[in-house]
């Protein structure tokens, strides 16, 4: 099967000699007479700038461009329209619109290159700027037929900015190949809303939103068969808003070594099953009310994110100068989110031997600097891991948040307070509601009261070594606003910082 072709009898001539090339007359019917005269044909489009109002590329069409050719429309409506079942390869030609503004603010009709129901289609170092749609539009080019999948549209070094819409994977705008593309100063840098798209090497910078991802009914419009498809070694850096969006993504998306820097990371809606892997950035923020799982994994970010992220996976990233380690596994409860889940090296003042414990409050506490909790991150219960419990005598519990950066006390969040005992893959734990949000950098320090008695065998987990000694840390419970200090000695115990635990 020939997907071009060419007659070696034809001369690859210059069609365009008497084409005017300053944009001043329009050349609609001339250019579209010499496409429509040479299929299979190389065509070659000189440097210049044609005055159209839009082009129509039939089935075998080769047409090569020169440094700076450039396909000027002021019609507001689609200006290259490649169609049903066309196979063909252009290079080297710039799409003006007529809005060259950057970053627009308000939408129109204009599409640089539209692309609708096409088969094999290769742009190579072409652009689109200042079309108040999009600088190219990509529409149904999946679910149609199994060859489908391998004539796909192909986009080399596309280049698409001040554009309302950089480059625009609409409805069924699926199985396409961009590969090294860039698309800056547009509204948004790439939306789409088709399946099975892959972009590579590509950069999203300096947008007002950098990329958009959706899927099933966003903004009124149905995008069926969202997501399922990647980005790998992208950047998404300097935009004003958002970084990236993801809105009712249900087929989970791959984002493997890209870079983030600027900007919000959104899940939004009934977006599920999306993959942030390898990647890095800063100045950051995520924001989410998606209630599914999202994960962001084995990254880097050397700042602390803001935002409401408390219903993201965080799994072994280094974040923020702190290195604030967050490793979420995955616990057998029903529909548990967990913030933290692993045990650390927590800090103690004393020792004390089991018997000498003191009936009448808690008085026995352990907390970690290396366990703190973001600003704005919502916290919904602490679990203090328990050792030899018996369930039938009350233990009472306390809790406190410290500020991390003065030590202080600012908050007790529980005080002879009896908790509920939940098992925790085979662990039980004391559960203590905290249900709220911190404006600063905090962590936790905690304590279980043994009772007077030693038959009362419901002693906290915080055992150093082989020993019977635990974690002391005063003969009261802290007050508010006193100055917490930890110092350096490990013991091994667990505390367990959730969203929520049912």
């Amino acid at each position: 099967m020939q997907i071009f072709w060419y007659d070696d009898q034809k001369n690859v001539s210059n069609y365009f000699e008497n084409i005017i090339k300053d944009g001043s007359v329009d050349q609609t019917s001339l250019i579209q007479n010499i496409i429509d005269s040479h299929i299979g044909e190389e065509i070659k489009v000189p440097t210049g700038t044609y005055l159209i109002t839009h082009l129509n590329i039939p089935n075998g069409t080769f047409l090569k461009g020169e440094f700076n050719t450039i396909f000027k429309s002021f019609s507001d409506t689609n200006i290259i329209r490649i169609l049903s079942s066309v196979n063909c390869l252009i290079e080297n030609i710039h799409v003006l619109g007529a809005n060259e503004i950057i970053r627009p603010k308000i939408s129109g009709t204009q599409v640089g290159w539209y692309l609708d129901n096409c088969l094999s289609v290769t742009l190579n170092n072409c652009s689109a700027s200042g079309c108040n749609d999009s600088g190219i539009k990509i529409k149904n080019t999946g679910a149609q037929s199994a060859p489908q999948y391998y004539k796909i549209p192909i986009l080399n070094n596309f280049k698409a900015y001040r554009n309302y819409i950089g480059i625009k994977n609409d409805v069924r705008g699926e199985y396409c190949q961009l590969n090294g593309c860039i698309a800056g100063e547009n509204h948004i840098g790439y939306f789409t809303g088709g399946g099975n798209n892959m972009a590579s090497n590509c950069q999203f910078n300096r947008n007002q939103n950098g990329a958009r991802i959706v899927g099933g009914v966003t903004d009124g419009v149905s995008y069926p068969n969202n997501s399922h498809a990647s980005f790998s070694g992208c950047q998404f850096n300097h935009n004003i808003d958002e970084s990236i969006r993801f809105e009712n993504v249900e087929v989970g998306y791959m984002l493997n070594g890209c870079q983030f820097f600027d900007g919000e990371i959104i899940f939004k809606g009934k977006t599920k099953g999306v993959i942030i892997n390898g990647s890095e950035g800063g100045t950051w923020s995520i924001n989410s009310d998606s209630k599914e799982q999202n994960l962001i994994t084995n990254s880097f970010f050397y700042t602390s994110p803001s935002g409401n992220w408390a219903t993201t996976i965080i799994h072994k990233n280094n974040i923020g100068s702190g290195a604030i380690i967050e490793d979420n596994s995955s616990p057998s409860l029903d529909q548990t989110s967990l913030i933290f889940k692993a045990r650390y090296d927590l800090f103690r003042t004393s020792n004390r031997g089991v018997n000498s414990w003191r009936s009448g409050g808690p008085h026995i506490f352990w907390g970690s600097k290396d366990i703190v909790v973001p600003p704005n991150k919502y916290v919904g219960y602490v679990l203090i891991r328990l050792e030899n419990c018996n369930t039938t005598f009350e233990k009472e519990c306390f809790l406190a948040a410290i500020d991390a950066s003065t030590e202080i006390c600012i908050d007790i969040l529980a005080k002879n307070y009896l908790p509920e005992i939940i098992n925790l893959d085979g662990v039980k734990y004391a559960s203590i509601p905290v249900k709220k949000q911190f404006s600063t950098h905090i962590f936790f320090i905690a304590g279980v009261n043994r009772g007077a008695s030693s038959s009362e065998a419901g002693m906290a987990y915080g055992r150093i070594s082989s020993t019977n000694n635990f974690a002391y840390f005063s003969d009261r419970t802290p007050s508010l606003e006193q100055k917490i200090t930890l110092n350096t000695s490990s013991i091994n115990c667990e505390l367990v910082i959730c969203q929520d635990y049912k």
